[in-house]
């Protein structure tokens, strides 16, 4: 009878905890706004916008590092209306995320013009002079920010780059229409619904045990190496992968290899990064020094 009641008790202890978590409540919140077009038009109204002008984010400079302003819907609206705009451009924002008080985090383009668009682009000097900042880059402005803000900035550089990608069903070639979070796009004439993808890449670090094996494009700058990176291939697992692109690359067989980490990379496109260590077979060591 005790040891029932032990394990109810941390069973309601366990439930509890559950319910009262940040991240599910976060992860909860964002799923509804991206399912229910409603309340993600709701969160619009008190949530708060990243700016961006042809995939470059909106920046401010203080002591020699980016800060990301964020703005509100009146404030966007406002923007809008001053370049000759309707507030119905916002629709073109996507959901990148929110905080743990649960408002709503939006990113909106104000350059990227499609071939069919309604909406011109903003004139991107005039909106940085009134905005007091500048669009850079970000492949550029990467390291002086923090980690949440390119964490965002990232999700939203590769959100409004599959949209402004994915116009068109690939079946029926008819323009598709986004939800209000930007979570999917949808084709009309035959209801196939697209998803934002993006494609697993492996970046390995090769090592006989005391020497690490660095590589260089003729593209490269002057004295920069990489670890061995590649695209995964249809049907590979993460290991193939990886053996597959250090034979290709530098013709060493992978005898052993660790995941480490992985995080996203939006550059060129939208990359899940998955950083792994390997080591060759023996005998093979020579190989590194050619």
């Amino acid at each position: 009878m005790s040891l029932y009641c032990g394990i109810a008790y941390r069973r309601k202890i366990s439930q509890g905890y559950r319910l009262l978590s940040t991240y599910v409540t976060k992860a909860r919140y964002l799923f509804e706004l991206k399912e229910d077009d409603g309340a993600c038009k709701k969160a619009q109204q008190a949530g708060a916008f990243y700016l961006f002008h042809s995939l470059a984010p909106l920046l401010q400079t203080a002591e020699h590092r980016y800060l990301v302003p964020r703005f509100s819907l009146l404030e966007v609206e406002s923007l809008l209306h001053k370049f000759g705009q309707d507030a119905q451009r916002i629709e073109d924002s996507v959901l990148i995320g929110c905080s743990e008080q649960h408002e709503a985090w939006f990113a909106l383009d104000l350059g990227l013009n499609s071939s069919f668009s309604t909406h011109a682009s903003l004139p991107k000097s005039e909106v940085e002079t009134e905005l007091q900042g500048s669009f850079i880059e970000l492949r550029k402005a990467i390291f002086q920010l923090n980690s949440m803000d390119s964490s965002l900035l990232f999700t939203a550089q590769a959100l409004l780059r599959w949209h402004d990608g994915h116009q068109f069903c690939s079946k029926s070639g008819q323009p598709t229409r986004k939800n209000i979070a930007g979570s999917k796009r949808v084709c009309p004439s035959n209801n196939i619904i697209y998803y934002p993808q993006m494609a697993p890449v492996v970046i390995t670090l090769v090592s006989d045990g005391t020497r690490c094996l660095l590589a260089r494009q003729s593209s490269f700058p002057k004295g920069m190496y990489s670890a061995l990176a590649g695209f995964c291939d249809i049907g590979e697992n993460m290991e193939e992968a990886v053996r597959r692109e250090v034979a290709e690359e530098v013709g060493l067989e992978v005898e052993n290899m660790q995941f480490s980490a992985s995080q996203h990379w939006p550059f060129p496109n939208s990359s899940l990064m998955i950083a792994c260590h390997a080591t060759v077979k023996p005998g093979q060591t020579e190989t590194l020094l050619s």
